[in-house]
């Protein structure tokens, strides 16, 4: 007897096919599901939309030549326990005017300022320290 013939004397044949999708889809969902209850419960998501917004609002706020220090310890403490650098953690472009700040090794909060100043940014130890030029 062949394999096709053993193949095509099972009762179960249409059974089997639907039941490993329905499988394979539900593993995929609740695959993906968990991948966001890890990064949301990781503090991440939170801290970057903070202090996303937190920033561009300082910028639009500032005058030219001052200077804004933020205490940046937790931000830090968060990208390191996800293997992330200090100087991927913030990205700030001017042409853009977009302040990116990220945690988690993906993606990141966007936010958008509206000044047309001139922003530099470095780090300080555990500060950021950003410098709002003309």
């Amino acid at each position: 007897m062949s394999f096709k013939e053993f193949y095509r004397r099972k009762k179960s044949e249409g059974l089997v096919h639907p039941t490993v999708i329905f499988v394979l889809l539900n593993l995929i969902v609740f695959s993906i599901l968990g991948g966001f209850a890890a990064h949301a419960s990781s503090g991440a998501a939170v801290y970057e939309q903070a202090y996303s917004k937190q920033i561009a609002l300082m910028i639009d706020n500032a005058q030219p030549g001052m200077q804004i220090i933020f205490n940046f310890e937790k931000p830090i403490a968060i990208a390191e326990e996800n293997n992330l650098k200090k100087e991927r953690i913030i990205e700030i472009d001017n042409e853009k005017k977009e302040v990116v700040v990220r945690m988690s090794g993906k993606g990141g909060y966007i936010s958008r300022f509206f000044s047309d100043y001139d922003v530099k940014y470095y780090f300080s130890k555990n500060n950021l320290v950003i410098f709002i030029g003309q």
